[in-house]
């Protein structure tokens, strides 16, 4: 078992962020000790301790850390999510494969997967283009899986609840549908209709664990701004993993900046950020 040094506290930060890549996958530099450990402060004043070295002793010489865990998630992951952020990503899905028939023959259901989905804003906005085509093809059926490491953010995501100025970027046409405006004490939010809120599902998951509980033969993954995280041997485990979800021929999604970590053979890349699985 990992155990933290008695009295170093630059040594029990180390200790810290190796456990934070061992378990999560994401990598903390040496210059955000002092930003990492001014977030951990609120855990040392609910647990009533004297310092966070005294917390680093509570993870991993007293037996703390599995209590503490999904508190250290919220801590060491960010969650910055728009509505439609990326926007050509979007025009891809609907232009190129929505609207040009670009899916596999004889499938029932057409299903995404929003592998970093945060507050839920990235799955809603494909949600509301999926729905559109359904009204345009009323036979065309469809669901989305959005998964997070984040426990808070799912508890967000799941509400549906959003303020004025984060649906901002949703188009008028698409608000007015798919939106509702609160009333009296919910003046300024805005709620995901259940038309939507009915075919999006949202689940913890670690996309470093081996195993993930997602379906297989997707026909879209949205793998957006995570990868940036990660060190260069777990981007590319992630990458494998996710791909087998991914039917040959569907399309994976990454972060305009993550463009040069997609170099499998798998993948054929079809627009900026946007690969095809290849037969």
């Amino acid at each position: 078992m990992t155990r933290a040094p008695e009295n170093d506290t630059h040594l029990g930060y180390d200790t810290f962020v190796r456990m934070v890549h061992d378990t999560i996958g994401v990598c903390i530099p040496e210059t955000k000790q002092s930003v990492i450990e001014a977030r951990l402060s609120n855990r040392v004043h609910a647990l009533k301790l004297q310092s966070v070295q005294d917390y680093y002793r509570y993870l991993f010489n007293e037996g703390g850390l599995n209590s503490e865990m999904s508190h250290i998630e919220e801590t060491v992951t960010t969650n910055k999510t728009d509505f439609f952020r990326e926007i050509d990503h979007f025009h891809y899905l609907r232009d190129s494969i929505l609207g040009n028939g670009m899916r596999r023959p004889g499938t029932k259901k057409f299903k995404a997967w929003s592998a970093a989905a945060s507050t839920g804003a990235e799955s809603f906005s494909m949600a509301m283009l999926l729905a559109e085509h359904a009204l345009a093809y009323p036979g065309f059926d469809w669901a989305i899986l959005g998964t997070d490491i984040s426990g808070r953010v799912l508890e967000q995501a799941r509400r549906a609840i959003y303020s004025h100025n984060t649906i901002e970027p949703v188009p008028a046409a698409l608000r007015s549908r798919y939106l509702f405006e609160g009333q009296n004490e919910w003046q300024g939010k805005w709620r995901i209709s259940p038309s939507l809120r009915n075919r999006v599902q949202f689940r913890k998951l670690n996309l470093i664990k081996e195993d993930y509980d997602v379906d297989m033969n997707l026909d879209i993954i949205f793998l957006r701004n995570v990868l940036i995280y990660f060190d260069p041997t777990d981007q590319l485990t992630v990458l494998a993993r996710v791909g087998r979800h991914l039917a040959p021929g569907g399309h994976l999604f990454v972060g305009n900046s993550e463009s040069m970590i997609v170099r499998m053979p798998q993948f054929c890349q079809v627009a900026p950020a946007i690969y095809r699985k290849e037969p």
